[in-house]
């Protein structure tokens, strides 16, 4: 705040809030929310750089004010990159600039303006290479996700104040009509309030006009949420989502705190003892997948994707009966969850039942036709029952998505290879390998079918890339090494380090 009655306390304040809610603590302990974490980085820097630009004085000529506002559409460039919500920003400059500091309409409308144009590029450009402004593919209708978003914004008002029953995977569904014009209509009052209050900041500096940088908060709030109540995203609530917005509640907090004096000191020793604990307490339960999940699945009963995380965790310790249990509960809650019916579908093959393995895979194709690593593991358990032809069309279609995809290309490989057509599938397996510099998987294959062709140089380079890219285990490992030595002995060849 531009102001310097009593902002320093205040400010801390505010930035203790931020910094400190637990809200926050999916955004910073979740690598997907670090793009909500530099979009709010970048867009806030854009503000303060067109503010300071403003602020300065240049003497006539000098033009001093221009590295500023390049500096400020570079990280409007750099917000928008991160993710989309930046959009938001020239709006939340323009709250900043007339309700939170008292700064006059026009000029900020025009600076606000200035900010705006990389957000007309961008949409434009998402025009252009989406065919549209927005998502291709929404996971409701706008009406319904207003009235979704409308009861998640007072439950996010609740987490606000009452940080209890946290989620990684909120119950939050779409409401009735009656509910959710009674949200809106609660939303469009506070919305309403903010706008009267901040109706007249020219005398923001003075303890009555308190209630315009509060005001400005809650508005620079509201932006931050704007875009999800346009977007029907896939989650209706996540937390992540609050990182812009609580900059709108530090921003009322410290506007608040402002008029209060040594007691703003108070109000931030408070926080502090109040939200430290909170915030540690929230780490603690991220620190543990299980422990996460598991406060999901229990938060949520009626989710499906906090039980097929635990099974996912439970496979891959060794508990296959535990795991499989926590699909079934998954598939009873949502019958046509490809991800649990491909999961459980990978859990029987691996274990032999390969007749559930291949009604579950299927399903799970059906339920999701673009999910390559279903079509993959169908193709190998039908491999496992000797349907050569049933892998082959499986895997033609998986390329047919993925035409890159190495699992896809190396399985295929060995289908030709089974089936008398080698020399296609070492062009194959030399297609994995170009596609992936990290799968070494293919080189082994290559190395096998080179050597059975009667091909001992190329086969001896493939066990040498084999063993350069790293090998699955220390048995394969040991067996690539003897393949090797054998095959530099029958060729007379040397190491290349010798």
């Amino acid at each position: 705040l531009r102001r310097p009655h009593g902002t320093a306390p205040a400010a801390l304040a505010g930035t203790a809030l931020f910094l400190l809610h637990p809200l926050q603590s999916e955004s910073v302990l979740y690598i997907w929310g670090r793009s909500e974490i530099l979009s709010t980085l970048f867009g806030l820097l854009a503000i303060l750089l067109a503010l300071a630009a403003d602020d300065r004085k240049p003497a006539p000529g000098t033009g001093r004010r221009y590295p500023l506002w390049a500096g400020a559409v570079a990280c409007m460039a750099l917000a928008l990159a991160s993710k989309e919500e930046a959009v938001a920003i020239p709006v939340i400059f323009y709250i900043w600039w007339r309700w939170a500091e008292g700064r006059p309409a026009r000029p900020g409308i025009l600076r606000a303006a200035v900010l705006g144009l990389p957000v007309v590029l961008f949409l434009l450009w998402r025009g252009i290479a989406l065919g549209e402004v927005g998502r291709q593919v929404y996971a409701r209708s706008v009406t319904e996700n207003v009235l979704g978003q409308s009861v998640v914004t007072l439950r996010m008002l609740r987490l606000f104040f009452l940080p209890f029953s946290q989620s990684i995977d909120h119950p939050a569904e779409v409401p009735g009509l009656v509910l959710g014009t009674l949200a809106i209509a609660a939303c469009v009052f506070m919305i309403g309030w903010a706008i009267y209050a901040a109706r007249t900041p020219a005398d923001i500096a003075a303890p009555e006009g308190a209630a315009a940088p509060i005001a400005a908060g809650v508005l620079v709030a509201a932006a931050g949420t704007a875009l999800y109540w346009i977007v029907p995203l896939p989650d209706l609530m996540c937390e992540r989502r609050a990182y812009l917005p609580l900059v709108g509640a530090a921003l009322a907090m410290s506007g608040a705190l402002r008029y209060v004096h040594r007691r703003a000191h108070l109000a931030v020793i408070a926080l502090v003892l109040l939200l430290a604990p909170a915030m540690a307490a929230r780490a603690r339960v991220w620190s543990d997948p299980n422990r996460l999940w598991g406060e999901a699945a229990r938060l949520a009963p009626q989710k499906a994707r906090p039980l097929i995380n635990l099974g996912v965790m439970a496979a891959e310790s060794g508990d296959r009966g535990r795991a499989l249990d926590l699909f079934d509960q998954a598939i009873r809650l949502e019958p046509r969850n490809a991800e649990a019916l491909f999961n459980r579908g990978k859990l029987h093959r691996d274990a032999g039942r390969h007749a559930h393995a291949v009604a579950d895979l299927r399903a799970a194709i059906a339920a999701g036709p673009g999910m390559v690593k279903a079509r993959i593991n169908l193709a190998i358990a039908w491999m496992d029952v000797h349907d050569l032809a049933g892998a082959e069309t499986e895997l033609r279609a998986a390329l047919q998505i993925e035409p890159r995809n190495p699992r896809a290309l190396t399985n295929l490989g060995e289908v030709l290879r089974a089936t008398g057509r080698a020399q296609a599938a070492v062009t194959l397996y030399r297609e994995a390998l170009d596609a992936d510099p990290t799968y070494s998987h293919a080189a082994a294959r290559l190395g096998v079918t080179l050597e059975n062709l009667g091909d001992r140089q190329g086969a001896l380079a493939a066990y040498r890339e084999f063993l350069a890219r790293g090998t699955t285990s220390p048995t394969d490992r040991e067996a690539a090494l003897k393949k090797v030595k054998a095959l530099e002995q029958a060729t007379g060849a040397t190491a290349p380090d010798q």
